[in-house]
């Protein structure tokens, strides 16, 4: 999900892409489907969030960037909330990447450098997106792309200039990033320190919460919480399948096509004569004169042919035509003259000699009409399936282009419309967990995410390889908002509960680390403090290196992050509780001299030095071209976007 764009940022070209929007584009057109990108060139109206020397960023623009995001997730089949996007920094790394890109843009031209025209039109001519059927740049495919999306060419031809001043400055800025010893032994003498101590929890359900909320008290706690009750954007779609067995009644063969295919036919069905031939293909004439000889002393083909470090081939139920189109005319008479069983040649041919033994004769009959209707029947039919399909989907995309409407286009094709409840990108039902959609309605659903508004052009979507598609229009849109109190009344007494004896584990626990830290052990610590119930107390003793890399729990990723003869606490998953962490001791060790250590983390730190030289790069350009940030804007927009749980419009 969003951890990728963070990974993706520590590198120094994961920095040269992600703040600049043509890596949406680009990456958009490679997929095949630029469909929802919008520029965002200019600085459209709205309320100004940040300026960039004398650039204004408006609201307005981070909502088209976080809905470009949101919306290339979806349709890699991510369904991500809103809610999960704002959890995980997606507003605060939207908002950074149009900081940044205007920065870097302002710079550059202030310090006076100029992407020329002729260098924008050697990369817009470069992109395969633009390419027509003949494999070269079309000017009529790239106006229809940039047409089709509504993005000027103005704006795009701007946002490629924008990536070449991004990759000229990071490109210089990141190169010659050697790592002296000096500052690897640290890292290195890192993984050779081990910590020891002891962890204790002081668990939730170990402490009595009080008394259930009165209506007061519970409606002030569902307010303050009213994002944990969201429900995530919804959609009702309308939609009609094409599905071939629909079809197949319709498309099958008469006995009119299939009398006439046969008698088309040709030789088809006339009496033939099979073999399965086994060949030896040799280059010189006396070395396959010399395995002629030794088969016909008693070897076999494949004996001889592998005592000559050689090796068969095979052609299983072969006839003649087909045989001499594989090999030559000559070898085909050859084979087709022989007995079952006999061995003929050296035959010559272009490839070289031959050695041929027949195996098997097959004698096939002829074939009647009546023998060979099922046969011809199946692949009129297909065919004829193949093309109605073909033809009612380039019919409804016609209709489509014509302007007609999902009802239109429905009635035209004499489809049968169908209705969603209101489902996610995922075909989730959330007020029904026990909903399970028909596989085929997940395409649709995304399909109708992939529409802006109700009433816009419907959408044609794949369903599945065998031809299967669906015509989808966008009935509407049910936005993201928390469920109503009354209806989860229950579930949100709980929670206030389980968070009251979470206050308490918590007050505990600050309780359990004065102890520690003045010599208590940690069981007395916890005993002293009132907690009776709860696993026992655990040691813990690893070094650093045992670790890397490893998913370690919280709490151990804490001791890792601490002073000796100190306690912290830290809350567990699912507001378990509260773990206690002391740390008893740390054992250091210097890895001067270790160079298996030395080269290890050199290896590990090499791939980070050049993003990090990038990102100290941007915060100085940052500072040079005087950035400025609205922050009541900002948190106006971020709470509006919590708030309606979509990036479309307050």
């Amino acid at each position: 999900m969003l951890s990728f764009f963070r990974r993706f940022t520590k590198s120094r070209f994961g920095l040269i892409a992600v703040f600049v929007f043509l890596a949406i584009i680009a990456l958009a057109f490679a997929a095949g489907d630029i469909t929802g990108a919008r520029s965002t060139v200019g600085g459209a109206g709205g309320n100004v969030v940040a300026k960039v020397g004398d650039r204004k960023i408006t609201d307005r623009e981070v909502r088209e960037r976080i809905d470009i995001y949101l919306r290339n997730l979806q349709r890699g089949g991510q369904n991500v909330t809103m809610e999960q996007f704002l959890a995980q920094g997606g507003f605060e790394m939207a908002l950074d990447e149009i900081i940044n890109n205007a920065a870097m843009v302002q710079f550059a031209q202030d310090s006076g450098m100029q992407v020329s025209k002729k260098l924008v039109d050697g990369d817009i001519a470069s992109n395969p997106a633009f390419f027509g059927l003949d494999g070269k740049f079309s000017q009529k495919q790239f106006e229809d792309l940039l047409s089709q999306n509504r993005i000027s060419p103005v704006a795009f031809r701007e946002d490629i200039a924008n990536t070449r001043y991004s990759n000229w400055m990071l490109n210089r800025a990141t190169l010659g990033s050697q790592i002296p010893d000096g500052v690897v032994l640290p890292y290195a003498s890192l993984l050779l320190e081990r910590r020891m101590g002891t962890v204790g929890l002081v668990p939730t359900i170990a402490m009595d919460p009080g008394a259930d909320p009165d209506d007061k008290t519970l409606t002030a706690y569902y307010n303050s919480k009213r994002l944990r009750y969201m429900v995530p954007e919804r959609r009702i779609v309308r939609f009609a399948t094409v599905k071939p067995d629909a079809l197949k009644a319709r498309t099958a063969a008469t006995e009119a096509e299939i009398a006439d295919a046969y008698k088309k036919a040709g030789n088809r069905f006339a009496a033939t004569e099979k073999r399965t031939v086994r060949q030896l293909v040799i280059l010189d004439q006396a070395t396959a004169n010399r395995i002629a000889g030794e088969v016909k002393g008693g070897k076999t083909l494949a004996a001889a042919a592998t005592g000559a470090g050689l090796e068969t081939t095979s052609f299983d139920g072969v006839e003649k035509p087909a045989l001499a189109g594989q090999t030559a005319p000559a070898v085909a008479d050859a084979a087709f003259a022989a007995a079952q069983g006999a061995v003929v040649g050296p035959v010559r041919s272009p490839l070289g000699w031959h050695l041929l033994q027949v195996e098997k004769i097959e004698q096939v009959a002829a074939k009647t009409l009546d023998q060979a209707r099922p046969e011809l029947a199946t692949e009129i039919g297909a065919r004829k399936l193949a093309e109605t399909l073909a033809q009612l989907r380039q019919s409804l995309d016609d209709g489509i282009g014509d302007g007609k409407t999902f009802d239109e286009a429905v009635a035209d094709a004499k489809l049968v419309a169908e209705r969603s409840p209101a489902l996610t990108p995922a075909a989730a039902n959330p007020d029904d967990p026990a909903f399970k959609p028909d596989p085929l309605l997940v395409p649709v659903m995304r399909a109708g995410f992939g529409i802006e508004q109700a009433g816009d052009e419907p959408q044609i979507v794949p369903l599945g390889p065998d031809g299967s598609f669906a015509l989808v229009g966008l009935e509407r849109i049910v936005p993201a908002a928390a469920r109503p109190l009354a209806q989860i009344r229950e579930r949100v007494v709980k929670d206030y509960l389980v968070e009251q004896a979470l206050q308490k584990a918590r007050t505990i626990a600050t309780a359990v680390v004065a102890k520690l830290e003045k010599g208590v052990p940690m069981q007395q610590a916890l005993t002293e403090s009132g907690v009776t119930k709860g696993p026992p107390p655990k040691d813990f003793d690893f070094k650093r290196a045992e670790v890397l890399n490893r998913q370690l729990a919280p709490y151990l990723q804490m001791a890792f992050n601490m002073a000796p003869k100190k306690a912290k606490l830290v809350e567990g998953t699912n507001r378990e509780g509260f773990y206690v962490v002391y740390l008893a001791q740390v054992e250091q060790h210097s890895a001067a001299g270790d160079q298996a250590a030395m080269t290890r983390v050199r290896g590990e730190i090499a791939p980070q030095v050049g993003g990090e030289f990038a990102r100290q790069f941007i915060a100085s350009v940052r500072n040079q071209v005087k950035v400025s940030r609205n922050e009541k804007v900002i948190q106006q927009l971020r709470a509006d976007l919590a708030r309606t749980g979509t990036a479309s419009g307050s």
